[in-house]
């Protein structure tokens, strides 16, 4: 997985550099340790992590449940992972409300540290990519499409052939480098001047071939560096 910036929100200095060593051995950046409601929102302002781990007893009269309605009620959304030593089904009740990522209890194992942030942050990117919408125009009607339903997109000439899940397809005038804008979905890569692909839609590649899920064939130029990790 990519190496992530990681805000550690921890009242306890001592667990907080602990954490930040485990975090650091596996090519993470730690952005800063905060110890309250005020400093994890001055770190988050300042920062923008990828990544929080946060506490739920924090320094101050706000918890780090009090810090996760925040972040839930701002537009983008950063996913938390909640570390504490508390059990009472109240506090853990709460704390579910805010919809986190993961949850670790303390003393944190190094192993199961790695483990949840990967986990999350995969969890994190699929959710994010199920959401995220492309408006195509056919010359007719406008189409509202989810990026993760395209299997690839073949440029014609001064057209495009949007192919969707189930055999659908919307054909626009576009180039392909202007639609290479448009996206914000890191799994529509190119992998040829004629074509953009969705790595969640590949089944086999090879250095001159991708084979669809459903069989369809796409070439590969050597152009083209193709990374295909998912």
């Amino acid at each position: 997985m990519k190496k992530l910036n990681i805000l550690i929100v921890e009242d306890e200095i001592l667990i907080g550099e602990m954490i930040r060593e485990y975090l650091s051995e596996a090519g993470h950046q730690v952005t800063d340790i905060a110890i309250s409601y005020d400093e994890a929102l001055r770190e988050f302002n300042l920062h923008k992590p990828d990544i929080i781990l946060l506490d739920i007893r924090l320094y101050g009269e706000k918890s780090g449940i009090d810090f996760a309605r925040f972040l839930e009620s701002q537009k983008e959304q950063i996913p938390i992972i909640y570390l504490s030593s508390q059990y009472d089904q109240k506090t853990m009740s709460q704390a579910l409300e805010t919809n986190p990522y993961g949850y670790l209890t303390k003393p944190v194992n190094k192993e199961s540290l790695w483990t949840t942030i990967h986990a999350a942050y995969r969890l994190y990117e699929s959710k994010i990519s199920s959401e995220k919408e492309i408006e195509l125009f056919d010359g007719k009607a406008h189409h509202r499409v989810k990026t993760k339903d395209i299997m690839y997109i073949e440029a014609d000439h001064v057209y495009l052939h949007v192919v969707l899940i189930h055999k659908k397809t919307i054909i626009i005038r576009q180039s392909l480098k202007t639609m290479l804008s448009e996206l914000t979905d890191d799994n529509l890569i190119q992998c040829h001047r004629s074509y953009i692909v969705n790595k969640n839609h590949i089944k086999s590649w090879n250095t001159s071939q991708i084979t669809l899920t459903d069989n369809t064939e796409i070439p590969v130029s050597r152009n083209y560096n193709l990374i295909i990790n998912k």
